[in-house]
């Protein structure tokens, strides 16, 4: 068996001359009524002969390519058939709290998850990844991820190619590094490079206008994307949704957890090759993935490198061969809305590649709320960056609209809805939201999108309330009744539909009490020990949720 250390390091010397001779891997895409994705471990040869120990979503390596339409339900059920606790994160999605599938929903070993929500979304690319507590580095070095794309009528009007696999294409770009063994080693950055798992990868491009779907899926390595030939792409969609109208550029960056969508005009190419490059020697030594001595040794490191060969073949019967001059504007929230800004001040100071950094000198704690925000309500955010390090920001439950980078407006292909934002050392960046999905009792995270970072406790907590809930919620509209209230001890409830879960939420949206039930419509909540106050009831159940406002004395 050649060994693996071998292979990489032919990689590595051939440069840009490398024999880009393995297919780009296209993960199916599944449009269906109810997904079921089986978390399990795998054995994967990425190189002949040599085998690497994987995890998968229903695949060796990553997963299925997940198809939603804007206003459908979605439902997905996660197996978890892994030895250790996982999760699985709709990155970038309008979800509820419950269902955003952060490290406070942890699925168990040889357990179960069943992710109910509408699908708010507009048309874009999204992804899911695993978002266990400390695991997440871990669990999606592994592989375990996986795209989602969106439709809905607005993107569906334009004259874009849509048609996946053969002018729509979807490309995840990770580093990689192996051990002599074949295993993957846990570093934050590699020495291979992996395009939807696919080392040496080569696309076959239709000579017209091709859409290139880009997802960052590194641990820590930012990409500055370019064609060898200096060709002009245009970039028509990033994190959240189409941009205004297409943005012309010969280099894109690419940070942790980004998403961006591309138009490529190959007409008239036929038989020609090309390189999409990333331009690691153009990065500042901020920025990880530069040659900067502070980050941990790699290779790739601060020189420019190769992410994959597309070679030009012939069109299709009907080609799209013209790049629309306008898309779709997405209405940023007005400043003047905004109820509150806020400051989130990045500190502390990096060591190859890791180090321990905190937002407002805080640190990740599961059972702290660290921010609370009225449901419906338009807040300022400004991201300040104090350490010594660029860091891919990343806020779950909303799309955010860039306002300004330094005083600055952004580049014109982050003015669009976005929900991860490359904030560099000494930067401020800042950000303007809405927050339309509430968390029930489990909490939104922010964090840096570094998973090196946010396993390493760079994450804070949000809850989003509704201030005008109330008891009357509570009775024949949502089929549910409690008593006593107010109550010193214990509560009970009915409810008309079978319940499977049953939280308790303090004023400050934090759940105090969380239960899973057997599919019941009765039972008994014990209250003991709490402070006095008032508290919501919330009941889960096929339909939804039911709320209730309880007192404690």
């Amino acid at each position: 068996m050649k060994p693996i250390t071998l292979l990489i390091a032919a990689f590595i010397a051939s440069g840009t001359t490398a024999q880009f001779n393995n297919p780009l891997a296209i993960p199916p895409a599944l449009d269906l009524d109810t997904f079921d994705l089986v978390v399990d471990e795998h054995v994967h040869q990425f190189y002949p002969g040599v085998n690497t120990n994987t995890y998968g979503a229903s695949a060796e390596y990553l997963g299925p390519t997940l198809i939603l339409h804007r206003g459908d339900s979605a439902r997905i059920r996660i197996h978890n058939e892994l030895a250790q606790v996982t999760s699985m994160h709709w990155h970038g999605m309008h979800v509820p709290g419950e269902m955003d599938g952060g490290p406070p929903r942890e699925v168990l070993p040889g357990e179960s998850w069943f992710a109910r929500f509408m699908v708010k979304n507009p048309a874009a690319t999204y992804w899911y990844h695993p978002h266990p507590h400390e695991l997440t580095a871990e669990q999606a070095n592994f592989g375990l991820a996986g795209f989602i794309i969106v439709q809905d009528e607005d993107e569906a009007a334009l004259d874009l190619p849509r048609t996946y696999g053969v002018d729509d294409f979807p490309a995840v770009v990770q580093d990689r590094k192996f051990q002599p063994n074949g295993d993957f080693a846990f570093y934050p950055f590699g020495d291979s490079v992996l395009v939807n798992g696919t080392p040496n990868a080569y696309l076959q491009c239709p000579a017209q206008v091709v859409r290139l779907r880009l997802l960052n899926g590194s641990n820590a390595r930012i990409y500055a994307l370019g064609l060898d030939n200096g060709q002009v792409f245009n970039v028509i969609a990033g994190d959240g949704g189409l941009l205004p109208s297409p943005v012309s550029t010969d280099r894109l960056w690419l940070s942790n957890g980004e998403r961006a969508e591309v138009l490529l005009d190959f007409t008239g190419m036929e038989g020609d090759s090309l390189l999409l490059m990333s331009h690691g020697s153009e990065l500042p030594q901020t920025v990880p993935g530069s040659g900067n001595i502070l980050w941990e040794s790699s290779a790739l490191n601060g020189i420019d490198f190769p992410v994959m060969r597309i070679r030009v073949v012939a069109p299709t019967a009907d080609p799209v061969t013209a790049i629309p001059a306008n898309l779709f504007t997405h209405v940023a929230p007005d400043e003047a809305e905004s109820v509150q800004t806020r400051t989130k001040n990045i500190t502390g100071t990096g060591m190859v590649g890791m180090g321990m950094f905190m937002i407002n000198g805080l640190m990740f704690d599961l059972n702290v709320v660290n921010d609370t925000v009225q449901l419906g309500s338009v807040e300022v955010w400004n991201v300040v960056n104090n350490s010594n390090m660029a860091h891919p920001m990343h806020i779950h439950g909303v799309s955010f609209f860039i306002l300004e980078r330094n005083l600055q407006p952004p580049p014109a292909w982050e003015q669009g809805p976005k929900d991860v934002v490359l904030v560099d050392r000494w930067e401020v960046v800042k950000l303007i939201m809405r927050f339309t999905e509430p968390t029930d009792g489990w909490p939104f995270m922010y964090h840096c999108h570094n998973l090196l970072h946010e396993d390493n406790m760079m994450m804070l907590q949000y809850a989003v309330v509704d201030p005008n809930m109330s008891i009357s919620r509570a009775n024949d509209q949502d089929g549910m009744n409690i008593f006593p209230i107010p109550t010193t001890g214990s509560l009970s409830w009915t409810s008309d539909e079978a319940v499977q879960e049953v939280g308790l939420l303090d004023p400050a949206g934090r759940a105090v009490r969380r239960h899973f039930v057997p599919s019941t419509k009765q039972g008994m909540l014990d209250l003991a020990g709490l402070p006095s106050g008032t508290y919501t009831l919330i009941l889960f159940h096929g339909s939804g949720r039911a709320h209730a406002k309880v007192v404690v004395d």
